[in-house]
C-alpha cells in the first residue's frame, strides 16, 4: 500500500475511532441513483386537453423526482423548460400551499406563462413572490405568514449568498419547518465555488445530501474543486475516496489541473446519481453556436487613460481608487470610453460624510455576518435595532455618526466621456447587419448614450423588445428568464466577466425554438479589461460543466474571425 494509501486509512480510522463515520463515508455510502429517461407520466396526467404540448423528457423527470421525495436540486440549463417545473411541481406534489420565489422582472411572466398552460394543462400554479420583496424589510415575516408547504426557487442562484437577508429568511423557515419540500431550479446553479450552492443542494435533498455536512469539510472540499481553490495535501487526502468510488484506483495526479479535472469529474458523478438531483447534460438548441471577437481602434486619449489608470491608480481627473474592485471597475469602464465621477456641491467632497457611510456600512456588515437572525437580517433593521439602543458600544458610535449625516443627499453621479468611439461603434454595426441585431450593453453611462442615437433601447422597468427589431438591452434586466429567440445576432459591448451570466445572456436567443440554422454572438475584444473578463468567465464556464455537468456555451461555442460578419479588424496596438 501507498504512502497516500496510508495517509487516507489514517484518516479515516482516526475518525471512525471517535464514535462517527467520516463525511465523505456518508457521501460515498449513499443510494446511487439511475435516472430513467423518456415516459409521459405527468403529460398523460396533468394534459386535459390533447392539443397541448407534451411535457420534455428533462420535465417529466424532474417532477418524477419532486413527486418521490418532495425536494429537488435541477441544474437544469437554460432553454430545458425551468418553467413548467416550477409552476407544476406544487400539483405534483399535492402541495397545499406552495410558494414560488423568481427575480422581480419575471413575476409577470410567471403569471403569464401560467394562464398561458392552463388552456392545455390542469395544475394549481403556486403564489408567486419577487425575491426583491422577500429581501425588503416588510419582507421579513413574508414565508411565515404565508406558511408554505413547498418553497420552488426558481433562478435559484439568487439565494446564492447565505448572507443576504433573502437568504437567511429562506433558510430560518426551512429550519424552523422542517416538513417543508424545497425545489431549486437554475441554470447556472454555480459560478466558481461549491458554496454557491451547497446550502440550495442541502434543502433539496436533506439527508441524501451529496456533500459533508460540517462545514470544515466542505471548505476542503471547495479548496479542492473551486476555481479559485488552493488544497493543501490534507484536503486532497480528504477528497480522494470518492474519486476511488467514481473511477477505481487512481492516484492522485503530479500536476493541480489534472487533480481538479478528475475531482470535479468524481463529483459530478455522485450528483448525478443521487436522489432527488437533476442535472442536465445536453444543450437544448440544435442552432450552430458562433462567438466572434469584435475590435475597433482605441482612440489615443482612451489609450493615455488607461496607462495613467495603471501607472497611478486614479481616474484622469485624479481621484484615486480605493482598491482593486475600484481599479477593475474603472479600467471596464474607460475600455468602453467613459468614467463616472460624483458631482460634489461647489467641488468639494463631504469627507465627513464619506467616513461615516463608510464605518456604518462595515459595521452593518459585521453584524450580518455574525448577529443576524429574524428581525435583524437587512441593513434597515439593523439600522432600526441600534436606534432602539442595541448593539455594541462601536455599534452605537458608528450609527450615531451616520445618523447624524446620512440626511445629506448622496452626491449623483455623472458619466465622463472620454471619447464615445464605442458607440460610434454600435452604431454602424447594427446599420451593417443583414437582420436586426441584439446589442447587449452593462452600464447606465452606455445606455443613455445608444439611447441618445436613436437606438432603441431598453432597461429597468421597460418591456422587453418587440421580435424582429434593432434593440440595445441591458445585460442586468434582461439576461435571465426571457426569450429572444426571435433575434440571431447580437453584440456584447461590455462583456460580462462571469461564466454564468454569460451562460444566461447567450441562453436568451441560443434556445429551444430558435429556428435560425446558427446563432451569432460577438464580443468587444479590443481592450485588456474585455479581453481578461471573456478568459475569467471561460474558466468559471470549465469549473460549472466539470462539476454539474450542464453543458456550457462559453465551452462548447465555436470561435470565429469577425470579419467575415462586418467587425473591423484587430488594432496592432491593443491596449
Amino acid at each position: 500500500m501507498s504512502s497516500f494509501d496510508d495517509m487516507i486509512r489514517r484518516n479515516q480510522d482516526a475518525r471512525r475511532a471517535r464514535g462517527f463515520l467520516t463525511d465523505m463515508e456518508r457521501v460515498i455510502g449513499l443510494p446511487v441513483v439511475e435516472h430513467a429517461e423518456g415516459g409521459s407520466k405527468w403529460t398523460d396526467t396533468l394534459r386535459h386537453d390533447p392539443a397541448g404540448p407534451a411535457l420534455r423528457p428533462i420535465q417529466e423527470r424532474a417532477l418524477t423526482e419532486i413527486a418521490r421525495g418532495g425536494g429537488l436540486f435541477g441544474a437544469i440549463g437554460v432553454g430545458h423548460g425551468k418553467t413548467l417545473i416550477g409552476l407544476f411541481a406544487g400539483t405534483v406534489l399535492q402541495a397545499k400551499r406552495p410558494l414560488l420565489l423568481c427575480p422581480p422582472p419575471l413575476v409577470d411572466q410567471m403569471l403569464t406563462d401560467a394562464d398561458e398552460w392552463r388552456k392545455w394543462y390542469t395544475f394549481t400554479p403556486p403564489a408567486v413572490v419577487s425575491y426583491g420583496i422577500l429581501s425588503t424589510a416588510k419582507g421579513t415575516h413574508l414565508i411565515e405568514d404565508y406558511k408554505p408547504d413547498l418553497i420552488i426557487a426558481d433562478e435559484a442562484h439568487s439565494l446564492r449568498r447565505p448572507t443576504s437577508a433573502r437568504t437567511k429568511r429562506v433558510a430560518r423557515y426551512l429550519r424552523q419547518n422542517p416538513g417543508t419540500a424545497f425545489v431549486a431550479l437554475s441554470g447556472t446553479m454555480t459560478s466558481k465555488s461549491l458554496f454557491d450552492f451547497a446550502h440550495l443542494l442541502e434543502w433539496a435533498t436533506r439527508e441524501n445530501c451529496p456533500i459533508p455536512g460540517s462545514y470544515r469539510s466542505r471548505e476542503q472540499w471547495a479548496a479542492v474543486l473551486d476555481t479559485e481553490g488552493e488544497a493543501d495535501r490534507d484536503a486532497w487526502i480528504g477528497f480522494w475516496p470518492l474519486v476511488r468510488w467514481a473511477f477505481g484506483a487512481l492516484r492522485l495526479p503530479d500536476d493541480e489541473e489534472s487533480r481538479k479535472t478528475t475531482a470535479r469529474r468524481a463529483f459530478q458523478k455522485r450528483l448525478d446519481k443521487t436522489a432527488g438531483v437533476v442535472l442536465t447534460t445536453s444543450g437544448s438548441c440544435d442552432a450552430s453556436l458562433y462567438l466572434a471577437p469584435a475590435f475597433v481602434n482605441i482612440p489615443d486619449g482612451v489609450r493615455r487613460c488607461l496607462a495613467h489608470l495603471q501607472n497611478t491608480w486614479s481616474l484622469p481627473d485624479g481621484t484615486p481608487l480605493a482598491d482593486g474592485t475600484a481599479y477593475a471597475r474603472a479600467a471596464r469602464q474607460l475600455s468602453a470610453g467613459f468614467y463616472y465621477v460624483w458631482e460634489w456641491p461647489g467641488g468639494l467632497a463631504d469627507l465627513e460624510w464619506l467616513d461615516a457611510r463608510s464605518a456604518w456600512s462595515r459595521a452593518v456588515s459585521h453584524v450580518l455576518r455574525y448577529q443576524s437572525r429574524a428581525g435583524l437580517d437587512s441593513p434597515l433593521l439593523v439600522s432600526q435595532w441600534v436606534e432602539a439602543g442595541n448593539g455594541s458600544a462601536e455599534l452605537r458610535t458608528a450609527w450615531a455618526a451616520w445618523s447624524s449625516v446620512k440626511h445629506r443627499p448622496a452626491p449623483p453621479t455623472r458619466a465622463v466621456w472620454v471619447d464615445p468611439f464605442l458607440v460610434d461603434f454600435a452604431e454602424s454595426w447594427q446599420a451593417s447587419q443583414a437582420s436586426p441585431p441584439l446589442i447587449w450593453y452593462a452600464s447606465k453611462a452606455m445606455h443613455d448614450a445608444l439611447k441618445s442615437r436613436k437606438i432603441p433601447t431598453y432597461g429597468e422597468g421597460d418591456t422587453p423588445p418587440p421580435p424582429g427589431t434593432v434593440a440595445a438591452v441591458s445585460v442586468a434586466v434582461f439576461s435571465k428568464g426571457h426569450n429572444f429567440q426571435a433575434w440571431q445576432n447580437q453584440i456584447i459591448l461590455e462583456p460580462p466577466s462571469s461564466g454564468a451570466i454569460f451562460e444566461q445572456l447567450i441562453g436568451r436567443t441560443h434556445r429551444q425554438g430558435q429556428t435560425a440554422g446558427s446563432v451569432w454572438v460577438h464580443i468587444m475584444q479590443h481592450a485588456r479589461p474585455f479581453r481578461k473578463a471573456v478568459n475569467k468567465a471561460q474558466i468559471e464556464a470549465q469549473y460549472i460543466e466539470a462539476t454539474t455537468g450542464q453543458r456550457q456555451k462559453l465551452n462548447f461555442a465555436r470561435w470565429v474571425s469577425n470579419t467575415s460578419r462586418g467587425g473591423l479588424s484587430p488594432n496592432d496596438k491593443q491596449q
